[in-house]
């Protein structure tokens, strides 16, 4: 019995398909086959039930799983010893959004290089919600999105608040400094899609002010977002630290409301069943380096 047959039958037990364990490993799907039929071969049992569309756990095989995670677990804490400094090496797949993206997730992969410069980093930006289905398939390693999953197989803990404003290009509403319902009647409101975390956020807000949009753009690019805010097309979200930089060149001016908009809570999600050391490493170097109120380097 080796360490890699073991990994195999792990990721493949743990993910949702054979495919996306071999992916994990960096190995061919024949590789993580054989990997898993050698191991079945020395133990004397079937750990997969490969009959149906999708192979599936046998009940030897959900026998060995938490034996193998612990295994696993031992090795890596084994490598870490003999990393000079205790970092962690191997491949990290997580997943951020685009604020992240455009803010602080440059400061983070200069700390993890720092850190544990033998652990390659894959970033992914996307949607929360679609970082959050990758994050329960095991595509990803971790993600920090906007909010608490409400998925069981998922642990969040908070790492930052966002406090977004009203923005509005000057030419756009003149001396108007208020958003209201005859506002949001007259001017287009610009958006991310329904998945992204802020759009959530602003949706919450407008149904508990009994408020509606008459007009609407949806954008999947904050950016984009952003110049097209500048630009007089509608209304939008800003996050703080981009309204205080774009404001003070006088491309928007920011829109008061009342209530004000909430707090949008981001969290580090995880599966709860993984307990590998690089979750915990990786964890301290968000920790360590998130900020969301930095300016961003397209301004």
């Amino acid at each position: 019995m080796t360490l890699k047959q073991l990994e195999a039958f792990y990721w493949a037990a743990s993910v949702a398909s054979f495919l996306l364990a071999a992916e994990r490993l960096h190995v061919s799907q024949s590789t993580l086959s054989k990997r898993i039929s050698e191991l079945e071969g020395q133990l004397r049992m079937t750990l997969f039930d490969r009959s149906g569309h999708r192979a599936a756990l046998t009940e030897a095989g959900q026998q060995l799983l938490p034996l193998a995670r612990r295994m696993l677990g031992l090795a890596d804490e084994m490598r870490t010893l003999g990393t000079e400094g205790g970092g962690v090496r191997g491949h990290c797949r997580f997943g951020v959004g685009e604020l992240a993206a455009l803010t602080w997730l440059p400061a983070l992969v200069a700390c993890v290089r720092t850190l544990h410069p033998e652990l390659v980093l894959e970033p992914c930006v996307d949607l929360g919600a679609a970082l959050e289905q990758r994050v329960e398939s095991g595509e990803l390693d971790f993600a920090v999105v906007a909010g608490y999953s409400s998925r069981s197989s998922i642990a969040s803990e908070a790492v930052a608040k966002v406090r977004f404003a009203w923005a509005a290009a000057p030419g756009l509403v003149g001396q108007r400094r208020s958003v209201n319902a005859r506002l949001l009647q007259e001017t287009a409101l610009i958006t991310m899609p329904p998945a992204a975390g802020p759009t959530r956020m602003l949706e919450h807000w407008l149904a508990v002010n009994n408020l509606e949009a008459g007009r609407r753009l949806t954008c999947n690019n904050l950016a984009a977002i952003a110049s097209l805010i500048a630009a007089g097309v509608g209304i939008g979200l800003f996050p703080n630290g981009w309204l205080r930089q774009m404001a003070d060149r006088q491309a928007v001016v920011e829109l008061r409301s009342r209530p004000a908009l909430p707090a949008l809570e981001y969290t580090f999600q995880w599966r709860r069943d993984d307990s590998r050391p690089l979750l915990a490493r990786m964890r301290e170097a968000v920790v360590e380096t998130v900020d969301f109120t930095k300016p961003s380097l397209l301004w």
